[in-house]
């Protein structure tokens, strides 16, 4: 099979008739001739086998000529998509796809996936294209295709109006370059949804879901260079890939879940801060830090309304009415803010150009003039992994020795510390043996649940604080401050009690030895 790599951009219908003209496209020869018609019919089984195993089958008319393409897994960790395919031409009069046309090996991995299931059409993209060659001084080239069309599936539709940049030659990072340049000129998303993933939930009416991160899989023998590669790739694609559900549905666990992706993107800067570039890491650091703290207030009154409110609103209390109303208004302007945040062009350049960064191996000029770097870089992923995690078990384990004589402040330490550790835990994990590593990981998630109700009180004091603020001098304020006290008071009583387990959960995990060490 094949293998192609394209970067997908996704943008309104005037920015695309734009595009021609805008740098750095100004130079690049278009057809002149009319758009080529792409009709593609998607073909599944009526339980989406194939599309559960990531496996894609289509045939699509090009002006005329019909192609039979099956696509393997998109590769997780690259917002340039890689993916095998396989292609062949078909006889005009076929309606269907046609095992028989597909080597050996791939015909019988297909049918055992289908497992005796017959395929039928689930949706069609109807797209004019129009095609251009971009050449870059480099030496590279990328073919552009402006895609204008529909997706349809029975009665429903939805447009199509997006850029691909595939790569026909040359360096990957020169998908990135282009788009950086063209995120100057023109507002564009990243296409995170291929038209086969978007017609599937158009077919199952079905709206984009939130994605939590895979599980990092690095090679047994994998070096510190290698880690570090596929580590960025993991954490960026874990923020990209919660974008659609959190700017198209506002959909919490989305924003939830870029929220965790840019912390373990936080985490993992810190885990290789000595083998990276300095200015590169400073920079996606409070990049990321900015992002997830506006995310933050909006996810701190997700919590707060759902978590702490609600179990206290059937009590008739209309001091809790008051309070929930005002926390409403102020999740809804905490919710408008990081929504404009991750629309905006900043988000894009940024995920651009952390995919650049780690194309690049950017921090390979730091090596470049630094022998102990390269060194460090050439080093076993296993042997580094050992140093990251002992240093953070040590921090955390200067704070939970005195666990049950921890300040507040102190607490919420200890609690970032765990999470650092168990971020850092899930980057090498792979490499060990599986049993000790979900040990480990098991008694880490119960002392973070232990800290996160102390944490989610902790937020509540201070959203409380904020509404008693600014409803200063309105009639309201005298409920506001009664209905928080209840909600404190209900929730504090249960969070003393809770806290005593703290105390078990860090003893079972101090007993615990570290599995990077046996």
């Amino acid at each position: 099979m094949g293998q192609e790599i394209e970067l997908k951009l996704t943008l309104d219908e005037k920015a695309l008739a734009r595009l021609p003209a805008c740098e750095p496209f100004a130079h690049v020869e278009f057809s002149s001739t009319a758009p080529k018609k792409l009709r593609a019919t998607y073909f599944d089984s009526p339980t989406n086998t194939l599309r559960q195993k990531g496996v894609v089958l289509r045939l699509r008319d090009e002006d005329g000529r019909l192609i039979q393409t099956l696509k393997g897994k998109k590769a997780f960790g690259s917002l340039a998509a890689g993916r095998a395919e396989f292609e062949s031409r078909m006889p005009k009069t076929c309606t269907t796809p046609d095992f028989n046309r597909l080597p050996p090996d791939l015909k019988k991995g297909l049918q055992a996936l289908l497992n005796g299931n017959n395929v039928e059409p689930l949706f069609v993209t109807d797209v004019d294209r129009t095609i251009g060659m971009l050449k870059t001084d480099a030496g590279d080239s990328i073919e552009l295709a402006l895609d204008r069309g529909f997706i349809r599936a029975g009665r429903r539709e939805t447009k199509v109006s997006e850029l691909e940049l595939e790569l026909k030659k040359g360096d990957p990072a020169s998908l990135y370059r282009v788009a950086l340049e063209l995120a100057e000129t023109v507002p564009v998303r990243i296409g995170v949804r291929t038209k086969g993933e978007r017609g599937y939930a158009l077919a199952n009416a079905l709206g984009p879901k939130s994605v939590k991160g895979e599980l990092v899989q690095l090679p047994k023998k994998a070096n510190v260079e290698q880690a570090l590669e596929l580590v960025l790739r993991h954490c960026l694609a874990h923020i990209v890939a919660n974008e659609p559900a959190l700017v198209e549905t506002a959909d919490e666990e989305a924003l939830h879940q870029m929220r965790v992706g840019l912390r373990r993107l936080r985490a993992a800067l810190a885990v290789f801060a000595p083998v990276l570039d300095k200015i590169m890491m400073q920079e996606m650091n409070a990049k990321a830090r900015t992002l997830a703290g506006l995310l933050g207030v909006a996810r701190d009154y997700d919590v707060f309304r759902g978590e702490l409110v609600a179990p206290l609103k059937e009590s008739g209390d209309d001091s809790i009415k008051v309070l929930d109303r005002a926390a409403t208004m102020e999740q809804i302007n905490a919710w408008d803010a990081g929504l404009r945040a991750v629309s905006s062009t900043e988000f894009t350049r940024t995920c651009l150009s952390l995919a650049l960064h780690i194309e690049e191996k950017s921090w390979r000029k730091r090596a470049d003039q630094d022998p102990a770097m390269a060194m460090m870089l050439a080093m076993p992923a296993q042997k580094f992994a050992e140093r990251a995690l002992t240093k953070r078990l040590k921090k955390a384990k200067s704070l939970g020795e005195n666990i049950d004589h921890l300040k507040l402040s102190e607490r919420h330490e200890l609690r970032k510390r765990l999470k650092s550790l168990k971020y850092s835990v899930g980057f090498f994990a792979s490499l060990y043996p599986k049993k000790p590593v979900a040990k480990q990981i098991k008694k880490l998630s119960a002392l973070q649940d232990v800290f996160g109700s102390l944490n989610d009180l902790a937020v509540a004091e201070e959203i409380v604080r904020t509404l008693i603020e600014r409803s200063e001098n309105t009639p309201n304020q005298i409920a506001i401050a009664g209905g928080g006290g209840r909600v404190l008071g209900w929730h504090g009583a249960r969070a003393d009690a809770h806290w005593k387990d703290a105390s078990d959960a860090w003893g079972s995990f101090r007993s615990t030895a570290p599995f990077w060490r046996t």
